[in-house]
Protein backbone atom coordinates (compact mmCIF):
# COMPACT_ATOMS: atom_id res chain seq x y z
CA UNK A 1 0.00 0.00 0.00
CA UNK A 2 1.33 3.44 -0.89
CA UNK A 3 1.55 6.48 1.36
CA UNK A 4 -1.13 8.13 -0.79
CA UNK A 5 -3.49 5.19 -0.34
CA UNK A 6 -2.96 5.35 3.42
CA UNK A 7 -3.57 9.11 3.42
CA UNK A 8 -6.81 8.62 1.47
CA UNK A 9 -8.06 5.95 3.89
CA UNK A 10 -7.21 7.98 7.00
CA UNK A 11 -8.72 11.21 5.63
CA UNK A 12 -11.77 9.39 4.31
CA UNK A 13 -12.41 7.72 7.65
CA UNK A 14 -12.03 11.05 9.45
CA UNK A 15 -14.59 12.72 7.17
CA UNK A 16 -17.09 10.02 8.20
CA UNK A 17 -16.73 10.84 11.92
CA UNK A 18 -19.79 12.67 13.24
CA UNK A 19 -18.44 13.42 16.73
CA UNK A 20 -18.06 17.15 16.05
CA UNK A 21 -19.17 19.43 13.17
CA UNK A 22 -17.32 18.70 9.90
CA UNK A 23 -16.16 22.32 9.58
CA UNK A 24 -14.42 22.05 12.97
CA UNK A 25 -11.75 19.62 11.72
CA UNK A 26 -8.34 20.86 10.61
CA UNK A 27 -6.89 18.57 7.92
CA UNK A 28 -3.21 18.61 6.92
CA UNK A 29 -2.29 21.42 4.51
CA UNK A 30 -5.87 22.31 3.47
CA UNK A 31 -6.48 23.79 0.01
CA UNK A 32 -8.67 26.59 1.40
CA UNK A 33 -5.82 27.98 3.52
CA UNK A 34 -5.13 28.07 7.25
CA UNK A 35 -7.77 26.70 9.61
CA UNK A 36 -9.29 29.24 12.01
CA UNK A 37 -10.74 27.77 15.22
CA UNK A 38 -11.99 31.12 16.56
CA UNK A 39 -15.47 30.88 18.04
CA UNK A 40 -15.66 27.08 17.86
CA UNK A 41 -16.74 25.30 21.06
CA UNK A 42 -14.69 22.24 20.02
CA UNK A 43 -12.36 21.43 17.15
CA UNK A 44 -9.91 18.75 16.03
CA UNK A 45 -6.67 18.49 14.08
CA UNK A 46 -5.79 15.34 12.11
CA UNK A 47 -2.27 14.05 11.55
CA UNK A 48 -1.00 10.81 10.02
CA UNK A 49 2.48 10.04 11.31
CA UNK A 50 4.14 7.32 9.19
CA UNK A 51 6.29 4.84 11.05
CA UNK A 52 8.74 2.14 10.06
CA UNK A 53 8.22 0.02 6.96
CA UNK A 54 9.46 -3.53 6.53
CA UNK A 55 9.54 -6.17 3.82
CA UNK A 56 7.84 -9.16 5.41
CA UNK A 57 7.98 -11.44 2.35
CA UNK A 58 10.25 -11.66 -0.67
CA UNK A 59 8.67 -14.59 -2.60
CA UNK A 60 7.49 -13.45 -6.04
CA UNK A 61 8.16 -9.87 -4.99
CA UNK A 62 8.54 -7.94 -1.76
CA UNK A 63 5.48 -7.43 0.43
CA UNK A 64 5.98 -4.14 2.27
CA UNK A 65 4.26 -3.58 5.58
CA UNK A 66 3.86 0.05 6.60
CA UNK A 67 3.09 1.24 10.10
CA UNK A 68 2.12 4.57 11.56
CA UNK A 69 -0.01 6.45 14.02
CA UNK A 70 -3.16 8.41 13.38
CA UNK A 71 -3.05 11.35 15.80
CA UNK A 72 -6.15 13.43 16.43
CA UNK A 73 -5.74 16.47 18.62
CA UNK A 74 -8.97 17.67 20.26
CA UNK A 75 -9.40 21.21 21.59
CA UNK A 76 -12.01 23.00 23.70
CA UNK A 77 -11.73 26.49 25.20
CA UNK A 78 -9.71 26.52 28.42
CA UNK A 79 -11.65 26.70 31.69
CA UNK A 80 -14.94 25.59 30.10
CA UNK A 81 -14.92 21.99 31.36
CA UNK A 82 -13.91 18.66 29.86
CA UNK A 83 -17.25 16.94 29.16
CA UNK A 84 -17.37 17.84 25.44
CA UNK A 85 -13.79 16.81 24.77
CA UNK A 86 -14.20 13.52 26.67
CA UNK A 87 -17.36 12.65 24.74
CA UNK A 88 -15.62 13.50 21.46
CA UNK A 89 -12.66 11.29 22.40
CA UNK A 90 -15.03 8.42 23.18
CA UNK A 91 -16.75 8.72 19.79
CA UNK A 92 -13.33 8.81 18.08
CA UNK A 93 -12.36 5.58 19.82
CA UNK A 94 -15.60 3.94 18.67
CA UNK A 95 -14.98 5.19 15.13
CA UNK A 96 -11.29 4.30 14.65
CA UNK A 97 -10.36 1.58 17.16
CA UNK A 98 -9.92 -1.79 15.39
CA UNK A 99 -11.16 -0.33 12.09
CA UNK A 100 -10.26 -2.37 9.00
CA UNK A 101 -10.65 -0.76 5.60
CA UNK A 102 -12.64 -2.92 3.16
CA UNK A 103 -10.75 -1.60 0.09
CA UNK A 104 -7.32 -2.68 1.22
CA UNK A 105 -5.29 -4.30 3.96
CA UNK A 106 -5.35 -1.44 6.48
CA UNK A 107 -5.97 -2.03 10.20
CA UNK A 108 -6.15 0.25 13.23
CA UNK A 109 -5.39 -0.96 16.73
CA UNK A 110 -6.16 0.07 20.33
CA UNK A 111 -6.48 3.78 21.05
CA UNK A 112 -4.42 5.79 23.52
CA UNK A 113 -5.32 9.19 24.92
CA UNK A 114 -3.02 11.85 26.36
CA UNK A 115 -4.25 14.88 28.25
CA UNK A 116 -2.08 17.85 27.35
CA UNK A 117 -4.19 20.40 29.23
CA UNK A 118 -4.00 24.13 28.58
CA UNK A 119 -1.86 24.76 25.50
CA UNK A 120 -1.04 28.35 26.42
CA UNK A 121 -3.22 29.76 23.62
CA UNK A 122 -6.62 29.47 25.33
CA UNK A 123 -7.33 25.85 24.40
CA UNK A 124 -7.50 22.69 26.50
CA UNK A 125 -6.05 19.77 24.52
CA UNK A 126 -6.45 15.99 24.51
CA UNK A 127 -4.65 13.82 21.93
CA UNK A 128 -6.10 10.50 20.80
CA UNK A 129 -3.83 8.20 18.80
CA UNK A 130 -4.36 4.97 16.90
CA UNK A 131 -1.50 2.81 15.66
CA UNK A 132 -2.09 1.25 12.25
CA UNK A 133 -0.61 -1.29 9.88
CA UNK A 134 -1.00 -1.46 6.09
CA UNK A 135 0.26 -4.00 3.57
Amino acid sequence: MTFEQIRAIVTGRMTQWAGIPADAIDYPNPLQGPFNPAGKPIWARLADVPGLSSATETGIGPCVRRTGIIMIQLFVPSYKGTLAITKAADTLVQHFEFYSDPTGPFECYAASASTIGDDGHGWYQVNVSFPYRAY
